[in-house]
């Protein structure tokens, strides 16, 4: 849901931020400004899509799919900067939030992290609006600095703050749990959406919430038990804990690292595309864990 969040996002800063309908060439003054690109690579995803609008005088409106706009004068292909393999997106026509109707491009292909991509919008006149991203990746084991367990209210209440390093503006956070129960041992998570507060030093500062995850925790734990993952009786354990951090690219950092909308609709704000306006941007991946068996039970897990 997060993803599709960051996607519709895009697609709402598509539309207040350009200006198309007429799938024919305007000759307005456009400053070889060809194409409004809004989208972005995922690594834990095969499936990518950008949104593409052809720059007009006129607002994109698509009410129907037998409007003149329904129609679009372009080609979308991605390349692979460190293979050269490049890649043909196809186009969808899809019926957006609002009713409206918008150019999407789609392709199926896996990325790779630290690799650089380009998205290249093609008229038939040989027209191009380009854009590159960097997949971003963290090389190392281990990045989180750790603060101390707290356990407040009689230690009915247990937290435990985590500072990020290398990373200004994480996208979504995932707190994770491991058990271990006789010969079975599998993870959940706890879905975190983006908070915490960017660090002066560009960091990240977020807190892993111990005592209100538990009951989510738990009831994964218990259903494990009632289809016979594990079982009922014998050792069962938290063993680690930890986050999953989405990581956006370098050139992906929004003012002061809020994603605002009414901001970032502002030209000029946010935006890495040659011969057109948007953003084309790529999400990498960082997961950390630590043990923490040997104080399982004091967290407050029953085992």
């Amino acid at each position: 849901m997060r993803h599709r969040f960051l996607f519709l996002v895009m697609i709402g800063l598509a539309g207040m931020t350009s200006s198309c309908s007429d799938t024919t060439i305007d000759p307005f003054e456009n400053e070889d400004k060809y194409f409004t690109i809004w989208g972005y690579l995922d690594q834990l995803s095969s499936n990518h899509s950008i949104r593409v609008i052809p720059v007009t005088r006129f607002a994109e409106r698509i009410l129907s799919p037998t409007d003149d706009g329904a129609q679009i004068d372009a080609e979308v292909f991605s390349t692979d900067l460190a293979s050269g393999e490049r890649t043909r997106w196809n186009h969808t026509l899809a019926e957006l939030e609002d009713g409206s109707y918008g150019h999407v491009f789609s392709s199926h292909f896996l990325i790779n992290p630290k690799r650089s991509y380009r998205i290249d919008v093609v008229r038939s006149d040989g027209k191009t609006t380009s854009a590159e991203t960097r997949v971003p990746a963290i090389n190392a084991d281990t990045l989180f600095v750790r603060g101390p367990v707290i356990w407040e209210q009689d230690s009915s209440f247990v937290y435990q703050d985590i500072y990020i390093p290398q990373i200004a503006s994480p996208w979504e956070i995932k707190a994770l749990y491991r058990w271990h129960g006789g010969d079975q041992s599998f993870r959940m998570s706890v879905p975190y959406g983006r908070p915490g507060v960017r660090t002066e030093d560009g960091g990240w500062k977020v807190r892993l919430n111990i005592t209100e995850d538990r009951p989510e925790v738990q009831k994964t734990v218990d259903w494990a038990i009632s289809i016979g993952m594990i079982p009922p009786s014998g050792r069962h354990q938290l063993v680690t804990m930890g986050f999953q951090v989405r990581i956006l690219d370098a050139n992906w950092d929004p003012p002061n690292g809020i994603f605002d909308p009414e901001v970032l609709a502002q030209p000029g704000v946010l935006s890495n595309v040659e011969n057109g306006h948007g953003f084309f941007g790529s999400i990498g991946l960082f997961i950390q864990e630590w043990q923490v068996d040997t104080i399982s039970k004091a967290l407050g897990y029953p085992y």
